[in-house]
């Protein structure tokens, strides 16, 4: 069974080891909502949420909104985050108390203290320091774009001490403070491989884990003429694990700070399936089965990464199943959306796995999001405006 209830108004504000133990009880809310307000119900649990739109004022700030606003990061406190801009290679300050853009942080592309033209990827550290991946390396540096250190993945050596083997590290993350670690996705597509890389920056050594046990990096890689297209695998952290998720597939891999092995977290969903079916048939030859092929992957499900919510000491998950048109526009890999369903998984600490609610408000998975309050927080591009869709759950 399941009900939704619709309460529509303005908001006036501006701004492995396998874990399948579920927690079933009643859980009674009540909440003054200012906008938007959903109840589902699910067996005996009764999960509600209200919805609030928040717009930030950028001071006539151009802001680089662009990709989904996948380049951002928060501080501990989560009272600021910091979106990196490519329109001046910057970083921008935003206070998300007071909704209001603060300060900008220039960074330098060339020199002692240059990080690239093009940041991949940034990274809000203690101490008011920054680190980023962009096309000539990792850097960590303080707000005023000093670097501190580089980060050289040519060096290290194994436990044996075999230098270690070079393929595109296209995701980068940083934890500790004395023995600096670097965690580093590791893609050999040609055979279609994937690892984690654990860089410790003192003792100038390399672990490597497999964080494809399953295949679901491999068994999704479509390949057709000379195209290869793998599926993404996400890297995520928080105080707890440093986190290795894959896109159609929904096992977590955990690892600690100091880069060891935890555990593999597994769960049956039941808004979607816990993994899609994989490309089977005969041999990809053109890029039209190719789009084929991941039409019919895109409309069984796709995960995206963890959040931790440290007030309700839980973790936010969004996913995704989709329905397609007959239609395509120009020469797009993909036919028209006609529907797109959006799932939030809800675990506890341990990531038992505790609710599933289809979030209506929701037209898209593929958006930062975050947990701040207690409130799960997704970024949203309002005609070029910077916002977020807020959600008291």
């Amino acid at each position: 069974m399941q009900e939704k209830v619709h309460d529509r108004c303005q908001s006036a504000e501006l701004y492995r080891f396998r874990n399948w133990k579920y927690f079933v009880f009643l859980v009674p809310f009540f909440l003054s909502f200012s906008c938007q307000e959903r109840s589902t119900e699910q067996g005996s649990q009764v999960i509600e949420y209200s919805v609030d739109t928040v717009y930030i004022d950028s001071q006539d700030r151009i802001l680089d909104l662009r990709g989904n606003l996948m380049h951002l990061t928060l501080d501990d406190e989560r009272k600021s985050f910091f979106l990196l801009n490519h329109f001046d290679l910057s970083i921008d300050e935003i206070d998300l108390d007071r909704h209001v853009f603060v300060k900008t942080y220039p960074l330098e592309p060339e020199g002692p203290n240059g990080v690239g033209d093009y940041i991949y990827s940034l990274q809000s550290m203690n101490d008011s320091l920054f680190f980023t991946k962009s096309i000539i390396g990792s850097s960590l540096f303080d707000n005023d774009g000093h670097i501190i250190e580089r980060m050289v993945w040519e060096d290290p050596r194994d436990s044996n001490g075999l230098k270690l083997t070079q393929f595109y590290r296209g995701k980068e993350l940083v934890s500790g403070t004395d023995d600096l670690k670097v965690f580093g996705v590791n893609f050999d597509s040609k055979n279609g491989k994937v690892y984690l890389d654990v860089l410790s920056v003192r003792e100038n050594t390399v672990k490597t884990f497999d964080v494809d046990p399953e295949n679901s990096y491999h068994d999704f890689i479509l390949r057709w003429d000379d195209n290869v297209a793998p599926p993404e695998v996400h890297l995520g952290s928080d105080k707890n694990y440093v986190r290795i998720s894959h896109e159609f597939s929904n096992e977590i891999m955990l690892y600690n700070p100091e880069g060891e092995f935890v555990k593999i977290v597994q769960y049956e969903p039941q808004k979607t399936p816990k993994r899609a079916k994989t490309p089977s048939g005969p041999e990809i030859k053109s890029r039209v089965q190719a789009g084929k092929e991941y039409q019919r992957i895109l409309e069984q499900v796709r995960f995206e990464s963890p959040v931790w919510d440290s007030v309700k000491k839980r973790y936010l998950r969004l996913s995704a199943r989709r329905t397609f048109k007959d239609t395509y526009i120009d020469d797009s890999f993909l036919p028209e959306i006609k529907e797109e369903m959006v799932f939030l998984s809800i675990f506890d600490a341990e990531f038992n796995l505790i609710s599933e609610i289809e979030i209506d408000e929701l037209n898209n998975e593929r958006v930062k999001y975050f947990a701040k309050d207690g409130k799960l927080w997704v970024c949203q591009n309002f005609s070029d405006e910077l916002g977020f869709l807020v959600f008291d759950l």
